[in-house]
């Protein structure tokens, strides 16, 4: 019989540059995470890009909040 994942959460905050490139990584089981993973991205106002995601990680389930920052 297999084991249940958990589900938890968790908020990353990242560099944009960082998260594109997958060097972000989930804060509950440490596994990296990045576009690949499928990010839903919220709306901005005006139609500026998105600082914010939500999203699940694929390792350990858990519901991420994706905080993305400009690189200065």
């Amino acid at each position: 019989m297999g084991r249940k994942k958990r589900s938890g959460f968790g908020d990353v905050l990242t560099e944009r540059a960082a998260f594109e490139r997958g060097e972000a990584r989930c804060p509950n089981c440490h596994r990296p995470i990045g576009p690949d993973d499928k990010p839903a991205f919220v709306q901005a106002f005006g139609g500026a890009q998105s600082r914010l995601a939500t999203m699940q990680c694929g390792r350990c389930n858990a519901m991420l909040t994706v905080r993305l920052t400009d690189g200065e």
